[in-house]
């Protein structure tokens, strides 16, 4: 009984916004429509397929010839779309997860930009090429500061993504390796978004769990291997840009003092999924595509039960793969290079 009553206040609330979602679902690329893309001689052969999905006909006022950032670009602003239409309706506490969902890609907005920055370019030029669902009132004003330490004084302090910035006294943001500051804010933002789907509960604390656990260890693994040999993530920092949470947090020490790959895959090898993983890396399959093939499988199992949030988080992700897909096949097709075309990261049969 207990549950019938949680469904049903979950459905007064967010029960139209989940079977939204679960429409948009219904509308990813299929297998057939991948193989019909590979099969494209050019662009505008994989507009006039995409046309006949549910893209419809969004590159329709776009000049040919139609390059892959356009394709890509236009595809992008369908996804936001989508997701604001879900926030312009959604209450809390639904509202403040899709809140979490943005920052991630706030997140990726700064670092383009305190990377333009620690390198002694403008920032104002990448503004362009920011993620159209990380944009946040005085993102602008960050293309006017000349140090990262500025950008964070002036402006990030009181942006929605402050909180996931941790200040020291004894360094400024200046003296951190982009790569650190990266982990840095990864970390914060993954442990608060963890936190505020186990205080959810339910469905959504079970599946937001899972997904989030696996992104966690995803960041362990991909800092840890980043860092073999790097001079400006040194390997006593490591530790520090782990996320306190995931499958792997009870051997955060050991993976935190390892050197090579052969030393990791042999701490891993208690964790059947990542030391499997691990051992089809090769010349032809790197460690990250492996990690996204995973997180697919974890997005699509997000819509096998109802009344969470979960899905809201995983047709994102879902159709960022797919829009990720879209360029590769594009970019093999412009380059000619369509024996490589079938290398994209399939989602349903």
């Amino acid at each position: 009984m207990a549950f019938s009553v949680a469904g049903l206040h979950y459905n007064i609330d967010d029960g139209v916004l989940e079977a939204q979602v679960h429409g948009f679902r219904a509308g990813l690329l299929r297998q057939t429509d991948y193989f019909n893309l590979s099969q494209c001689d050019s662009l505008e052969d994989m507009k006039l397929h995409l046309a006949s999905t549910d893209y419809g006909n969004f590159l329709q006022n776009e000049p040919s010839p139609i390059s892959s950032a356009t394709l890509t670009e236009k595809a992008t602003e369908l996804l936001v779309e989508q997701f604001n239409e879900l926030k312009f309706n959604a209450v809390e506490p639904l509202s403040t997860f899709l809140d979490f969902i943005t920052y991630e890609y706030m997140i990726g907005n700064v670092l383009k930009l305190i990377t333009a920055v620690k390198n002694g370019r403008g920032a104002l030029e990448l503004m362009y090429k920011c993620h159209p669902m990380g944009m946040f009132d005085t993102i602008g004003a960050l293309t006017a500061a000349s140090s990262v330490e500025d950008m964070y004084e002036l402006v990030l302090v009181d942006s929605p993504i402050g909180r996931f910035f941790s200040k020291t006294d004894t360094r400024d943001f200046d003296e951190y390796s982009i790569d650190y500051i990266r982990g840095l804010l990864q970390k914060n933002y993954l442990e608060k978004f963890y936190d505020l789907c186990m205080s959810l509960g339910g469905v959504t604390a079970e599946i937001m769990g899972e997904i989030l656990g696996f992104e966690a260890d995803r960041a362990v693994l991909t800092i840890t291997r980043q860092s073999f040999g790097a001079d400006d993530l040194p390997k006593e920092s490591r530790k520090e840009l782990y996320p306190n949470f995931g499958e792997l947090v009870d051997i955060h020490d050991k993976l935190a003092d390892v050197d090579d790959d052969a030393s990791l895959g042999a701490v891993l090898k208690p964790y059947k999924v990542y030391y499997e993983m691990f051992q089809k890396v090769d010349n032809a399959t790197s460690l990250e595509t492996l990690l996204k093939k995973r997180a697919v499988e974890l997005n699509k199992d997000a819509f096998y039960q109802q009344f969470h949030y979960g899905a809201f988080f995983a047709y994102v992700k879902l159709k960022e793969q797919e829009i990720n897909n879209l360029l590769w096949i594009a970019e093999c097709i412009k380059q000619n290079m369509k024996h490589r075309i079938s290398e994209y990261i399939n989602i349903y049969e």
